[in-house]
C-alpha cells in the first residue's frame, strides 16, 4: 500500500500541466535575474565612462595650461606628458613629466619655482593627487 501511494504522488508531480508551470516559473525567474544584471552592468559602465570623460577634459586643460606657462617662462617646445594610475578606491595619482634641455642649466631654486607653479595649475579634485617630474 505504501509503495502505491508514493508512486501516485510521483506520477502527479510529473503530470504535464505541472511540469509546464514549473518550467515557466524557472524561465521567468532566470529571465528576471538576467535583465536585472544587464541593467546594473549598464549603469556601472555609464558612470565609469562619464567619469573618464570628465577626467580627460581636465587632463587636456591641465597639459595645455602647463605648456602655456612653460612657453611664457621661456621653455618653448617643452615635452609635456601626463600619466595617471587609479587605485582600487578610484583615487588617481597623476605625474606631469616635463622635458626641456634648458632645465639642465637652471638652478635648483628655479626648477622648484616651476614645479610649484605647475602644481598650482593642476586641477583640484579630491580624488586626485599630482606630482611634477622635471627631466
Amino acid at each position: 500500500m505504501k509503495g502505491r501511494f508514493i508512486m501516485n504522488i510521483v506520477k502527479n508531480i510529473f503530470k504535464k500541466e505541472y511540469m509546464y508551470l514549473g518550467l515557466l516559473t524557472v524561465l521567468l525567474i532566470a529571465g528576471a535575474f538576467f535583465l536585472f544584471s544587464l541593467t546594473v552592468k549598464g549603469l556601472e559602465r555609464n558612470d565609469s565612462e562619464a567619469l573618464n570623460e570628465y577626467f580627460e577634459i581636465l587632463e587636456d586643460e591641465y597639459v595645455s595650461s602647463a605648456r602655456e606657462y612653460l612657453n611664457e617662462k621661456g621653455y618653448v617646445n617643452s615635452g609635456v606628458m601626463l600619466n595617471h594610475t587609479t587605485d582600487e578606491n578610484g583615487m588617481r595619482t597623476y605625474t606631469l613629466s616635463v622635458h626641456n634641455s634648458r632645465f639642465e642649466y637652471a638652478s635648483d631654486e628655479k626648477i622648484e619655482e616651476i614645479k610649484e607653479a605647475l602644481e598650482g595649475l593642476s586641477f583640484s579634485d579630491p580624488r586626485c593627487t599630482t606630482g611634477i617630474k622635471i627631466i
